[in-house]
């Protein structure tokens, strides 16, 4: 049984869903380590996810369009971004109240509106959702392992690996990512250099909402053009994860990312052995909590070591 398991873990199949399931994770995690570092406590990632699941195969289904269909959900992402910048920087609602009332309602809403729209419950299928279609490189053809594992995947796992970079640069590299560190690490100090600590929280904030909202995308229309009620499952906690584990930086993001994706790639490979589907299901779970508990030790070891 074990030399089974380990025949299936080291193979180009789990690598190939590693890369892909990624996605969805590194999306949400980059746009929202600019949230993150800018001081904003915010763990509505799951609710901004599931809107746009939802907004993006309504878009999808009218127009016919995959990216009309991310635009429907990008749309919805700054919707309930706005909504929470509107109880948290306006109205000084607590912020951790406000995320769990939008992670609460997206599930009931979503359900809600699926009924109205398509009048099932459960899931949506249609011939007019339509996703994105996968690439082919013939350049990887001749490159075996790299086309098992990179080859003809939808374009929106490939701009999900180049938005990492992108993000590290604007992050370390440019005046926008210094003021967002800036007001992340002393906003009274920032406000005092004439930095406009709202308008950049305002900002990270919308960025956090657009690029979950491409998260959400990611899950409904890279292939199987369906929505299913909490199709999440739990993937903007996972977002949320990654950007605290990685304390914001993009490459350490990228790394735990990975990490989560390759346990959820576990689940789906493993699932072909005769292993109860209760141990294989809990394998992401596990795995975030680990990485968890290896961090917090760590932290614990720093702080133990400035005391001493």
């Amino acid at each position: 049984m074990l030399k089974d398991i380990l025949a299936l873990v080291f193979t180009t199949t789990t690598f190939a869903a590693t890369f892909r399931l990624a996605c969805p994770i590194l999306y949400g995690a980059m746009g929202g380590c600019f949230n993150n570092t800018s001081g904003c406590v915010n763990i509505a990632y799951e609710a901004v996810m599931l809107y746009s699941c939802f907004f993006s195969v309504v878009g999808s289904y009218l127009t016919g369009n995959p990216w009309i269909g991310m635009l429907f959900g990008i749309l919805i992402g700054l919707v309930i971004a706005s909504i929470f910048g509107l109880m948290a920087f306006v109205f000084n609602a607590n912020t951790m109240i406000t995320g769990i009332a939008l992670n609460s309602s997206a599930w009931a809403v979503t359900t809600l509106m699926m009924v109205i729209i398509f009048g099932v419950r459960g899931s949506v299928y249609d011939e007019r959702i339509v996703s994105f279609k996968p690439i082919h490189f013939k350049f990887l053809e001749k490159i075996p392992i790299l086309n098992d594992v990179l080859n003809d995947n939808v374009i929106l796992v490939y701009i999900a690996f180049s938005l990492v970079a992108v993000a590290y640069v604007v992050m370390y590299h440019t005046p926008f990512g210094l003021r967002i560190r800036g007001v992340g690490q002393n906003a009274q100090a920032a406000y005092t250099a004439g930095v406009d600590v709202t308008k950049y929280r305002w900002i990270s904030l919308l960025l956090m909402g657009a690029f979950t909202a491409i998260s959400g995308t990611s899950l409904t229309l890279s292939g199987i053009s369906m929505f299913s009620e909490n199709m999440t499952a739990g993937k903007g906690f996972l977002c949320m994860c990654s950007i605290t584990i990685g304390k914001g930086n993009p490459l350490k993001i990228l790394f735990v990312a990975l990490l989560f994706a390759f346990s959820q790639a576990l689940v789906l490979v493993l699932g072909t052995l005769s292993i109860p589907t209760q141990i294989i299901s809990m394998i992401p779970y596990v795995a975030v909590i680990l990485v968890l508990f290896g961090n917090g030790l760590k932290s614990f070891k720093g702080t133990a070591d400035i005391e001493g």
